[in-house]
């Protein structure tokens, strides 16, 4: 299911394929294989002879029991639970029990679907069409500045019950951190900012100038001349970034990668970086409870967005020009799935273009 529209109703769902997705944290890719789903296709992980990371469609195609419910071999192939089918990384497969010798095992009909993977920054990453080859590498998750005692990383893992669209706007919009995670993260008196949009590579960045630093309810002055400097950034498919820093104070990268699991169902990390002037040890536990309360609060929120979007037939939004980021997010990722698509005629199809009240350049708002 993608774009639906009845001539009234919309659901923003887009799955472009030909861009790496993160999988699962590489810790959790031991010896054992593991199911994850992408874009409604469950995918059998696990790691061959070389420890690499491999990915083949979790449906041995003998009697398509799941193969993430077997075992590693130790030449590294995928060996089927029910009657030992074996398979390599590249989906080949290696081994028919009991077939008779001479006869190959490896056939159109017996060999499975991959896809490529990559291992980085304490993720697997899975290229989301199967058997092309990639044309890019997955983005890098950077590191603030300072290091040793001062600096530390927690990571984050929730399901949300969301479009993928729909998680991507709620990490990158500000308006709603005043009123929804009012004390926790703003809600004190509002002050005026300013935000600016850039659209990148494949990105978007805003920046959001003249907010007095603070926390929660606790701001500075106005005139202090003490502000944060803030950056959100989208990166094709499904990276936020949240980027916070003092000079010389303090410096926070949020990055939150996303897997779109189905057309409502999304898992994110939250891999959250940061250093201070604080020890990381003391740090850490506030980074960890305010970050919690924050992704439960918007969790229960994006549920409830759903299930009325469902309950209504679909989505009837109206933005105005606080909404700096959701809207371009969405074209992105319609353009990107639409150029995929090839028409009738054998060309790329052109995405269309739907107004954009978030799309000048510069936004003054208070918050």
């Amino acid at each position: 299911m993608n774009d639906v529209e009845d001539g009234t109703a919309h659901y923003s769902i887009a799955f472009p394929r030909r861009w790496w997705y993160p999988a699962c944290p590489s810790r959790r890719l031991g010896h054992r294989p593991v199911c994850v789903t992408l874009m409604n296709t469950p995918l059998a992980l696990f790691r061959d002879a070389a420890g690499a990371a491999r990915a083949v469609i979790d449906r041995c195609p003998h009697r398509n029991v799941p193969l993430s419910r077997g075992r590693v071999t130790d030449d590294g192939c995928i060996e089927c639970a029910y009657h030992g089918w074996r398979f390599d990384g590249t989906g080949r497969c290696n081994g028919v029990p009991g077939l008779s010798e001479g006869s190959g095992a490896s056939s159109s009909t017996r060999d499975l679907p991959s896809h490529h993977t990559r291992e980085q920054d304490g993720f697997v990453w899975i290229w989301g069409e199967q058997g092309s080859v990639p044309d890019r590498e997955p983005l890098a998750i950077p590191t603030p500045e300072g290091s040793g005692a001062n600096s530390g990383e927690v990571v984050f893992e929730y399901d949300l019950a969301c479009t993928l669209h729909a998680a991507l706007e709620n990490a990158l919009d500000v308006p709603h951190t005043a009123y929804l995670h009012r004390g926790i993260f703003r809600g004190g008196e509002a002050r005026e900012i300013t935000a600016e949009r850039r659209d990148l590579q494949d990105a978007i960045e805003v920046e959001y100038r003249g907010e007095p630093v603070g926390l929660g309810r606790i701001r500075g002055r106005q005139n202090s001349g003490l502000v944060f400097e803030h950056w959100d950034r989208f990166f094709m498919p499904s990276t936020a970034q949240v980027e916070y820093r003092v000079p010389g104070w303090f410096h926070i990268i949020n990055t939150i990668l996303h897997l779109p699991l189905s057309e409502f169902s999304t898992r994110a990390w939250f891999k959250v970086r940061y250093s201070s002037r604080v020890p990381a040890a003391l740090l850490r536990p506030i980074v960890w409870a305010r970050g919690l309360q924050i992704l439960r609060q918007d969790a229960r929120m994006l549920a409830m967005q759903t299930d009325t979007i469902r309950r209504f037939g679909g989505e009837r939004y109206t933005s105005t020009e606080l909404d700096v980021i959701g809207n371009a997010v969405w074209r992105m990722l319609r353009q990107a799935e639409r150029a995929e698509a090839v028409t009738p005629e054998g060309s790329r199809a052109r995405a269309e273009e739907t107004p954009d009240p978030g799309a000048a350049q510069r936004v003054r708002f208070r918050i």
